[in-house]
C-alpha cells in the first residue's frame, strides 16, 4: 500500500496537543507498523506487537497480502492475535499447514518478502540482539527463528515501543545480523539471502536505513513531534543520529486501524500496558476468581474472533 503522510499546517496547535495523548504507543507502533506491508506480498509475523501489524494491514489495506506463522500456518486470515508461533487460532481457515522446517525452507529459498520482528538491542546497523545482556547478566528468549528470518527475509520491519535503553553502540550479542558493519556488500560477504531490515517503527517515528551507508536515520515522525520531540528521540540514541532532509509526517492512526486493532486483541493483552485496565484485570478486581470469571473471559475472546470471521468470509 502507498503510506499514508499528512502535514502539521493540516491541524491547529490545540489538536496537536490533543492528539499526542490519544493514542497509546502500542497503537501508534502497530498501526504505522501495518503500512509497510505491500499487496499480495508474503508476510511474515511473530507474536503480539509484531503480528497486530501484519494483522492490520490484513484486515485494512492489503488484503491479498499472504500471512505466514513460524509453526507453518500459510495464508491465514489472522483472527486474533497469536500468543505464541503455534497458536492454534492461525489454522483457521489457513490456505494450508505445513511444518516448521517447511516454513523456513521456503525463506531460505526466497518465497518471504516481508518479515515483522521484535528487538532488544540494535545498533545504528539494524544489528539485533535478543539473547541476553552482559552487564546485568539478563538472558532472554533467543532467536526463536529471529536469526533465519533476519537472513533470509526480503526484508524485516522491526516493530518496537521506543526505549532509549534498547539503542546501544555495539549489540552485545548480535543474534540477528543488520548490515554488519555497514560496509558494502556486508551482507552478501556473509552469504546472507535476504535484503536486512528496512525500517524500525516505534511510537517516536519511523527509522530507516541509508542505501549507502546502511545507517539508521530518523524518516518519519508523528504531527505532534516538534522540533524539541525530535532533539529528545537524539539524546535516547547513543550516536549522532541523523534525520531526514525532508522529514515526513505520519498520518495519525486511522479509525480502521483501530478497529482492526481493538478486533484483533479484545481482551488488551498487548495494546492496554496496565493489566488491571484490561478485561482479564477487571473480571479479577471484581472478584471472579472462579468458572464465572473464566467463563466471561472466553465468551469475550470468542465474541471477537467471530466477528473477525464474519468480516472475512
Amino acid at each position: 500500500m502507498g503510506h499514508l503522510y499528512t502535514t502539521r499546517e493540516q491541524f491547529t496547535p490545540e489538536q496537536l496537543k490533543e492528539m499526542k495523548g490519544k493514542y497509546t504507543p502500542p497503537e501508534l507502533v502497530c498501526c504505522a507498523g501495518s503500512r509497510e506491508v505491500e499487496d499480495r506480498e508474503v508476510v511474515f509475523v511473530g507474536i503480539g506487537i509484531s503480528d497486530l501489524a501484519g494483522a492490520i494491514a490484513k484486515l485494512v489495506h492489503t488484503p491479498n497480502a499472504i500471512l505466514v506463522a513460524e509453526a507453518g500456518y500459510i495464508g491465514f486470515p489472522s483472527v486474533a492475535v497469536l500468543v505464541s508461533p503455534a497458536d492454534n487460532s492461525a489454522g483457521a481457515m489457513a490456505m494450508c499447514h505445513q511444518s516448521l522446517p517447511e516454513v523456513f525452507i521456503d525463506q531460505q529459498s526466497g518465497f518471504i518478502d516481508a518479515a515483522y520482528l521484535g528487538f532488544a538491542q540494535m545498533d545504528k546497523y539494524g544489528n539485533v540482539n535478543v539473547s541476553y545482556i552482559t552487564g546485568p547478566q539478563i538472558r532472554m528468549n533467543g532467536s526463536g527463528g529471529g536469526g533465519d528470518i533476519a537472513s533470509s527475509a526480503g526484508r524485516v520491519v522491526y516493530t518496537a515501543e521506543f526505549n532509549p535503553r534498547q539503542w546501544v553502540e555495539k549489540v552485545d550479542y548480535m543474534t540477528e545480523t543488520g548490515f554488519a558493519d555497514g560496509s558494502p556488500d556486508a551482507r552478501k560477504k556473509a552469504n546472507l539471502v535476504g535484503g536486512g531490515p528496512s525500517s524500525v517503527v516505534t511510537d517516536r517515528g519511523v527509522f530507516r536505513f541509508d542505501p549507502g551507508t546502511h545507517e539508521l536515520f530518523l524518516a518519519e515522525v508523528f504531527p505532534w513531534q516538534d522540533e524539541e520531540d525530535i532533539e529528545d528521540v537524539k539524546k535516547g540514541i547513543p550516536w549522532d543520529l541523523k534525520v531526514a532532509d525532508e522529514l515526513k509526517v505520519l498520518e495519525p492512526p486511522t479509525e480502521r486501524e483501530l478497529w482492526a486493532l481493538r478486533l484483533m486483541d479484545p481482551t488488551g493483552q498487548y495494546t492496554i500496558a496496565n493489566i488491571m485496565d484490561r478485561p482479564l484485570g477487571k473480571i479479577i478486581m471484581e472478584g471472579k476468581f472462579n468458572l464465572e470469571g473464566y467463563n466471561t473471559f472466553l465468551e469475550l475472546s470468542d465474541r471477537a474472533i467471530r466477528e473477525v470471521l464474519d468480516f472475512v468470509t
